[in-house]
């Protein structure tokens, strides 16, 4: 019995040193309350108990809640390096792809380390349960006190957890609440009820797109370029030639409009971005489902920019050269008003450009959509590029990419930057593509071309001192060539205020009771 009350004790202080000790000094936790106090030593009691209730030993069940609690920290750090973000409850959802798309998650990993950690871990596990002994304590009748310590242990964590007020900023929260206390906490509170309700009336309340509209004065085809880690790194570095991205720069000087863009992703989480754009709704606002929306919106029809088209008599169809499956796409689009998507199957895999498909490949794509002639409805087409998608640092590149990328001796640490350079240049190819093929084009055509969020270059940032999460924008139309004044058409926004921009630079909004 000694031995069972020193190992769960030791369990709890180390898994509270850890979590205190194991994260960055800014997600350190503050002093807390005795409801969150409670919530931790329920949380660490449930655990502790699942294990022993199987194995009968309290060591072995210590080590292995010590490994779970090391787990979380370990991906926790990874994120935080690479995002400038913790890990938040939805990340399961999430991360449980890495079987499906390991090459999108794991690299992110301190691999040396994980692996080293897993061979410690496992050895340690072993030691333990082939040397510890069993319990002396009657089997069946201490069972039942373990099972009714963790039913137990999951009442008060259900009951005091819905009692926190959540500010819905993970660094905040997880000051205030500790991480295991933070992920846990939001999950049980985003499934109930009454904020999945809430969520719908957030929706229908918030998006503009709910409202009774007006036949449009004109219907162009609306082409939406979501283009992969999009932004103007010349900011970064003098040492980036002035004209990388050549054509954008041409184009802003005949664009309806173009500015930066306020985004809610910085090095990931494209979904964000990509729902704050479709449903005109600020990130913010979802509250519990900011972080992945789409795992919240498999089940009933929402309002967004693609259903207000599709109103409007627009045939919707989503390009992107990844599985539809990939952020449960394949379940929320078709929701949203999509009428296909064209998805990764539709592509030659050999057209590629590094490990993912090219931008290349996507214009064309894009191309062939609009020079068919099987339907007479006007086309919106909103394609989601992959080319500029990390990991950066697996990838290589040749020498006279410095020369062609770089006017002076590149920043020190230039090696993902140098590789996100080059497909860049990919990007702004792309993009004078598709403006020259529309120029041929009699039909009018409006194009938006943006970038979800800036890419992961935690190395490059930190050593330049760079804190700019906004990527970039521009709106164009192959019926206006003419040069104007970048003073009065350049205009800054946030994402989810682009997609009304765009409809009334377009001459389809706004809507009948504005």
């Amino acid at each position: 019995m000694l031995s069972l009350l020193f190992a769960y004790g030791l369990t709890g202080f180390l898994i509270q040193q850890a979590q205190t000790y194991g994260l960055a000094t800014e997600l350190a936790p503050a002093n807390r309350t005795p409801t969150v106090w409670l919530i931790q030593a329920a949380l660490v009691n449930l655990i502790f108990s699942l294990v022993l209730v199987v194995s009968y030993r309290p060591y072995f069940a210590g080590l292995i809640s010590l490994a779970l609690a090391a787990i979380i920290l370990v991906v926790n750090q990874a994120k935080y390096k690479a995002l400038a973000e913790p890990l938040v409850f939805s990340d399961i959802y999430l991360y449980l792809q890495v079987f499906t798309h390991p090459r999108l998650f794991l690299p992110f990993l301190n691999l040396p380390l994980a692996i080293a950690a897993t061979v410690i871990g496992l050895t340690l596990l072993a030691t333990a349960l082939i040397l510890e002994p069993s319990l002396g304590l009657p089997r069946f009748s201490f069972s039942l006190f373990l099972v009714g310590l963790i039913l137990g242990s999951l009442a008060i964590i259900t009951q005091q957890a819905a009692l926190i007020k959540l500010s819905f900023d993970p660094h905040t929260d997880i000051k205030n609440l500790g991480l295991f206390n933070s992920l846990i906490i939001y999950y049980l509170q985003a499934r109930q009820q009454q904020h999945l309700s809430q969520l719908k009336q957030i929706i229908q309340t918030e998006s503009p797109y709910t409202r009774t509209t007006q036949e449009p004065l004109t219907q162009p085809n609306l082409i939406i370029i979501q283009s992969e880690s999009f932004f103007d790194p010349r900011p970064l570095s003098t040492a980036i030639k002035p004209n990388l991205l050549q054509y954008f720069d041409a184009l802003k000087l005949s664009a309806l409009q173009h500015g930066k863009l306020t985004v809610p992703a910085w090095g990931a989480n494209t979904l964000r971005t990509e729902y704050a754009f479709l449903s005109g709704i600020n990130n913010q606002k979802l509250q519990y489902y900011r972080f992945n929306p789409y795992q919240f919106l498999q089940t009933d029809p929402s309002p967004s920019l693609v259903s207000y088209l599709k109103n409007q008599g627009y045939r919707c169809v989503c390009i992107h050269p990844n599985h539809s499956l990939f952020f449960k796409r394949n379940r929320v689009f078709p929701l949203l008003g999509f009428d296909e998507f064209i998805d990764i199957q539709a592509f030659d895999l050999k057209q590629t450009a590094g490990p993912y498909i090219s931008d290349q490949a996507v214009a064309s794509k894009i191309q062939a959509l609009l020079d068919a002639k099987d339907d007479s409805r006007p086309l919106f087409i909103f394609a989601i590029t992959m080319e500029n998608h990390g990991p950066l640092h697996l990838e290589s590149y040749a020498e006279p990419d410095l020369a062609e990328l770089y006017c002076t001796t590149p920043p020190k640490q230039h090696h993902d930057l140098t590789v996100y350079l080059k497909h860049l240049k990919n990007a702004d190819r792309m993009l004078a593509d598709l403006t020259t093929y529309l120029t041929t084009q009699a039909k009018a055509s409006v194009l938006c071309w943006y970038g979800d969020h800036v890419p992961s270059l935690p190395a490059v940032y930190q050593a330049l001192n760079y804190q700019d999460g906004r990527s970039h924008y521009l709106v164009w139309s192959n019926q206006n060539n003419q040069a104007v004044n970048t003073l009065v058409q350049q205009h800054d926004l946030s994402i989810e205020q682009l997609g009304t921009e765009l409809l009334t630079l377009a001459g389809v909004w706004p809507p009948l009771n504005p």
